[in-house]
């Protein structure tokens, strides 16, 4: 459930990464995110979505609570 525009009232972790993910993969235009590339542009676009989502400010101490899947699975070869 999205928070903001639609006027609904509360939208979940999982249902705003998917939610990402479905604007991310449906754009036009080709993002690039790795840890090849500048990573502001990712940040950006993330802020932006949480804007236009009314989505809360992260805590301070966000990160700590992260826990990263390995490598290896998605990757795709050149």
């Amino acid at each position: 459930m999205i928070i903001g525009v639609n006027n609904v009232d509360k939208m979940t972790a999982s249902e705003a990464l998917f939610g990402f993910m479905g604007w991310l993969t449906t754009r036009k235009k080709a993002v690039t995110f790795s840890g090849h590339h500048d990573a502001s542009k990712a940040a950006e676009m993330v802020g932006e979505f949480c804007r236009v989502n009314n989505l809360a400010e992260p805590d301070d101490r966000w990160a700590d609570n992260l826990v990263h899947p390995p490598e290896g699975k998605w990757e795709t070869t050149p």
